[in-house]
């Protein structure tokens, strides 16, 4: 898909965000302005690319950092196309000696996070979250922001140690799409039913320097999850 196909569905869904609820009230006249000026697709096809433009200028209004989600859906296309062979295995890190140091936890996932992206398939969102799809989908639906959705789920340390799992547990997860970690929250509206992703985490998108108290993750630790978009139950 080129910049501009991309950008022209960007920007359609920017304007159509304007009748969302969830999205910012606007007055009666900006709706009408909205309407007047939504994607015209047989002008695009055209390759009249000023219309597109001051359509983007318009979007851009609406939609703040449309460039970055340009960018960030043109590096999940690029995902979805790249096969992973069955024998590629997630990479695996022995742990600092004193996994409560969240100096050695740090200086371990900027390590583990900077080699991960030159692994096969392995591709990085500009939030610096890097992720793998290992199913892809054609035509599964992604939720919205806030959307409740099931899924199943696998969650390790980088030594491979599983401290979560609905498959282990045998019973998929459903709850709403914001009130997650902040990689789930940037990767779930990314992703379509039916797929699978490794995602690889790193602190400041996970549980950050406090860590689980308590808990099997320690403060400042980079997190690999394994997750699977089942359904939105909606």
């Amino acid at each position: 898909m080129t910049r501009f196909a991309l950008a022209a569905t960007c920007c359609a869904l920017a304007l159509s965000a304007c009748s969302d609820p969830a999205a910012s009230s606007s007055n009666a006249n900006s709706s009408e302005t909205m309407t007047t000026q939504s994607t015209n697709a047989d002008t695009i096809a055209t390759g009249d690319e000023a219309a597109l433009r001051a359509r983007l200028a318009l979007a851009e209004r609406v939609v703040p950092n449309l460039d970055q989600l340009i960018a960030r859906q043109l590096v999940v296309d690029s995902a979805r196309a790249c096969p992973v062979d069955d024998g590629v295995t997630i990479p695996l890190a022995d742990l600092p000696e004193d996994a409560t140091d969240p100096a050695a936890n740090g200086a371990l996932a900027e390590d583990y996070l900077g080699n991960i992206v030159s692994e096969p398939c392995v591709f990085q969102l500009p939030s610096g979250l890097a992720f793998r799809i290992r199913t892809a989908s054609d035509d599964g639906a992604s939720p919205m922001r806030g959307d409740m959705v099931t899924v199943n789920y696998r969650g390790q340390l980088l030594n491979g140690e599983e401290f979560d799992s609905s498959w282990t547990r045998g019973e998929p997860a459903t709850f709403p799409s914001d009130r997650l970690i902040a990689g789930w929250v940037e990767a779930l509206p990314l992703m379509r039913v039916g797929e699978r992703w490794e995602l690889f985490i790193h602190p400041d998108l996970a549980y950050g320097m406090r860590g689980t108290p308590g808990g099997p993750i320690g403060p400042n630790m980079a997190l690999v999850f394994e997750l699977e978009l089942l359904d939105l139950p909606g």
